[in-house]
């Protein structure tokens, strides 16, 4: 056997894989955030308090924070995330489906009772609608970090009373 072929071996490189794409989008949307509510306080300041001296509009403060709350939203979610503990959740998969972010990249997502979780084609092979599950994911940016197909419960007939415990 393949060292390689290790499941617990697997399941931590992916999940190390997870980790670095957040820190990857903290990276990328942290300083235009940075830069963007700096901008926002400043023109805002500018505005409000000093008249528009230094070329402050009303406009450009609304634009600054349109771009301030789209920076800060993708920088934000994926710092909590990196800083936090993925979250585990065992439900039934109740829609499965992918579509393409761009020429390149296709996404998939799966909807385990109300939560939808995105992956990719490696973690979710073999899970299909009516599956039951149990998910590790990042809850913020809803991205898996592990899933495994579990049994389903034991169905029981109308007429008998399900057992109590």
């Amino acid at each position: 056997m393949n060292w390689q072929d290790d499941p617990e071996l697997q399941r931590e490189r992916y999940h190390a894989g997870v980790r670095s794409r957040l820190l990857r989008s903290v990276l990328l949307w942290g300083p235009p955030f940075l830069l963007a509510l700096g901008a926002l306080l400043y023109y805002t300041y500018d505005r409000a308090v000093l008249g528009g001296d230094h070329g402050g509009t009303w406009f450009l403060v609304i634009v600054l924070a349109i771009l301030t709350t789209l920076f800060g939203f993708q920088a934000v979610q994926s710092a909590l995330d990196y800083f936090g503990t993925p979250v585990t959740k065992t439900g039934k998969v109740t829609r499965r489906w992918a579509r393409s972010d761009s020429f390149v990249i296709k996404t998939h997502y799966i909807r385990v009772d109300k939560m939808i979780l995105r992956g990719d084609q490696l973690v979710l092979d073999g899970i299909a609608e009516g599956d039951t599950v149990t998910a590790t994911y990042y809850s913020k940016s809803a991205v898996i970090v592990w899933i495994d197909k579990q049994k389903p419960p034991p169905e029981t007939d109308g007429d008998t009373p399900p057992p109590l415990l």
